[in-house]
């Protein structure tokens, strides 16, 4: 038996090697698409804390020596917290996109290799239906 697997061992590791090899590179290209939406998502968020945090002072000047003063904090904290969820619940929910797919050449040469063993397992050229 061992006769038989000897001759599989160093094509197995070698498979397994370039497995690795498409991980890797998968693993730097899920990166480097995180890091810029990452890097959009706190610039746009800095940006935006600024103005609405300006738009506040604003409003409470305007009402400050009013008898509305204190409905516009209460009014403000509520427009931030539906702001806030109205911003988190569609990013939470969103699926991704099949070409945004993490490590997307790992799951093509899985499929690949899955396609190469049904064939050798169903008996030669045809794959299985």
């Amino acid at each position: 038996m061992s006769s038989l697997l000897a001759p599989l061992v160093p094509a197995v590791l070698r498979h397994l090697e370039a497995y690795a090899e498409i991980a890797g590179a998968d693993a730097r290209d899920a990166a480097a698409v995180v890091a810029r939406r990452l890097l959009a998502l706190l610039l746009a968020a800095a940006a935006s804390f600024i103005a609405l945090l300006m738009l506040c002072v604003w409003l409470l000047a305007l009402t400050w020596d009013g008898p509305w003063r204190t409905w516009t904090a209460a009014g403000l904290a509520l427009v931030f917290a539906a702001g806030a969820a109205a911003l988190a619940i569609p990013v939470l929910r969103r699926r991704a996109k099949r070409d945004e797919e993490f490590f997307p050449r790992l799951r093509q040469e899985l499929g690949r290799d899955r396609e190469l063993f049904d064939r050798a397992l169903n008996g030669g050229d045809h794959a299985a239906d």
